[in-house]
């Protein structure tokens, strides 16, 4: 049983995430698969996973028991980064993690050279995480990002936070000043928040009951993972998507840049930078060309500035040709 003990100022500091945590969603998603998941739902996803499985894939598994679940694996929108962020993940998190699996069961010659901090194996798991990653997470990326936004609109919903945390699932029970639910190794832990707050990270791949996570640095706001609602089966996007072609064009980053303003615009840089994963500057770098290729406007209030789409950008994502007067009519 975990029991989560809220301050005054805690109760302040909840809230749920609008989007989703991809890097969680991949650690979960291998979670599933190394426990063996049988939810329906996630059928066609498992098969079309089976279909272009490679042995190397299963070195991601050698990071997992049934509790405990990596989280250094990074996913970015070019799997590319994805790759550098996960090979170049801090140490110490990742040494105390597979400290904690070698508690369980024997670590395997590959989880040992990521612990010792091989480069070697350290730059195979970025590999590895960024193959997965474009078959288990970026075709059903958009799925997932309604789902969790539409988890993050019913919660909208409820007023006052003791409503919030009382629906968020069966297993939880909340009475002012302890929320709790049992654990899957069956143990008794208390956490206090201590004014941090807690994020509550509506997953798609989330195990059937909570799991908290980033609860151990003192300075980091603890998340409260827990299954989102989903309403059907998980398919992936039929492909080639419009998003996907445009990156032959745009390039990797920009096309999902532009992508992202359509989504979650207007949005202003910094959220653009925080959605992609990438720098303040970058994103501003990124977000420049956009506007002057006509793909994007800027909007400024005051010394905000935020994106949103044009006609024209629109139109690309969507696969078309714009409208004349959409891009300002016949000359």
């Amino acid at each position: 049983m975990l029991r989560i003990l809220f301050g005054t100022d805690d109760l302040e500091r909840i809230r749920v995430a609008e989007h989703p945590d991809m890097s969680m969603e991949l650690s979960l998603s291998v979670h599933a698969l190394v426990n063996g998941q049988r939810d329906p739902r996630f059928q066609a996803w498992r098969d079309s996973l089976r279909a272009s499985w490679t042995p190397r894939t299963a070195l991601l598994f050698d990071l997992y028991t049934a509790s405990a679940i990596p989280e250094f694996l990074t996913v970015r929108r070019d799997p590319g980064a994805t790759e550098c962020a996960t090979a170049e993940a801090p140490e110490a998190p990742l040494r105390d993690h597979l400290r904690s699996v070698g508690g369980a069961r024997q670590l395997s010659a590959f989880a040992r050279g990521v612990a010792a901090g091989d480069r070697r194996a350290r730059k195979l798991l970025g590999h590895v995480t960024a193959e997965y990653q474009t078959r288990a997470i970026d075709p059903y990326r958009r799925q997932i990002e309604t789902i969790v936004t539409v988890e993050h609109r019913r919660h909208r919903r409820i007023t006052g936070p003791d409503q919030v945390l009382r629906s968020l699932h069966p297993a939880v029970s909340w009475r002012r000043p302890v929320l709790s639910f049992p654990l899957a190794d069956g143990c008794r832990h208390d956490l206090r928040l201590d004014g941090r707050g807690l994020l509550l990270q509506p997953c798609v791949f989330g195990p059937r009951r909570p799991v908290i996570a980033r609860f151990e640095n003192p300075a980091q706001q603890p998340v409260l993972l827990y299954p989102a609602r989903i309403g059907g089966p998980l398919r992936a996007e039929p492909g080639p998507t419009p998003g996907r072609t445009l990156t032959a064009l745009l390039g990797q980053t920009r096309a999902a840049a532009l992508e992202t303003v359509a989504v979650h615009g207007p949005c202003s840089t910094k959220e653009l930078a925080t959605l992609l994963g990438i720098s303040t500057a970058s994103a501003s770098e990124h977000a420049t060309v956009l506007a002057d290729s006509g793909l994007t406007v800027k909007d400024r209030t005051g010394r905000t500035v935020t994106h949103r789409t044009t006609p024209l950008g629109q139109a690309l994502l969507a696969g078309r040709l714009p409208a004349p007067e959409a891009v300002g009519g016949p000359a």
